[in-house]
């Protein structure tokens, strides 16, 4: 059983599998706003918990926002060409839209 904070393993326990109910606990120090999930390898991962410090905004990393900024970018280039003429203004908008927010948030990274 693994804590992970931000993306990232902050903790494990190793327990038998054997359909046993557990109590288990993680000692884990979140010193900025964050995302916090459970999993067990390789078959589940439970939804993320956000825990707010300080009334910051969660920025997990500046590589993981990047990568959703390529993703946009990926997308427009694989959607673009099926958006008719009628829709090209907004669809322009929000692809333009999320690129700045991602931008945004990658300025407001620490790592």
């Amino acid at each position: 059983m693994e804590v992970i904070v931000n993306g990232m393993p902050a903790g494990r326990q190793l327990i038998d599998a054997d359909g046993t109910m557990r109590d288990i606990t993680f000692d884990v120090r979140i010193d900025r706003s964050s995302w916090v999930a459970m999993r067990i390898l390789p078959s589940s991962h439970t939804n993320p918990v956000f825990v707010i410090v300080g009334n910051k905004p969660i920025r997990a990393s500046r590589d993981s926002a990047e990568w959703c900024l390529k993703g946009v970018d990926q997308c427009w280039s694989q959607k673009r060409r099926f958006i008719g003429a009628n829709e090209m203004t907004d669809a322009v908008a929000a692809y333009d839209h999320a690129r700045a927010e991602y931008r945004r948030i990658i300025s407001e990274c620490e790592n």
